[in-house]
């Protein structure tokens, strides 16, 4: 056995480099493979981040839009309430008055009065009346005020 190994030498050589060879090309093929596989990968991920990145700042536009809407009717609606505050002050000083058109019924005589005394004042609100007043005009502006940041709010969002 001895003597067929020294007397093929060189075939067992050349046996043994081929396969050393193989081997090396079969490994540079594998981490080659897995490089690209590596590479895909983090492309994916890149991509993937870049988006979620790119809604979480049209999410943050999106949010200071509405955040300025809401601040400017929030502001409108303050304005329309210290209007109507000012306009109760003046009406409980006496510097304004707080009138009601009104028109008599057809049926009703307009000759009730004692002869001799006129009307000289027209007619009012009672108390409960006149806050009532001030009540719903508070909340017809804060709900026209809503309506009109609700509708800018959609607005925005669905540019």
């Amino acid at each position: 056995m001895m003597e067929w190994i020294i007397a093929n030498w060189r075939l067992i050589l050349i046996t043994i480099l081929f396969g050393g060879i193989i081997t090396m090309i079969s490994e540079v093929n594998h981490y080659r493979n897995s490089a690209n596989e590596w590479k895909s990968k983090s492309s994916q991920a890149s991509s993937l981040a870049d988006s979620r990145l790119k809604t979480i700042n049209q999410m943050q536009i999106q949010q200071k839009a509405v955040s300025a809407i809401d601040q400017a009717y929030q502001l409108q609606l303050k304005a329309k309430d210290d209007e109507i505050s000012s306009l109760s002050s003046r009406v409980k000083s006496g510097s304004v008055r707080l009138r009601v058109k009104a028109v008599c019924p057809s049926g009703v005589s307009q000759t009730n009065t004692a002869t001799g005394i006129t009307n000289a004042t027209s007619a009012e609100l009672s108390a409960d009346a006149r806050q009532d007043y001030y009540t719903l005009r508070s909340q017809l502006a804060q709900a026209t005020d809503q309506i009109n940041g609700l509708q800018a709010y959609i607005r925005e969002i669905t540019k």
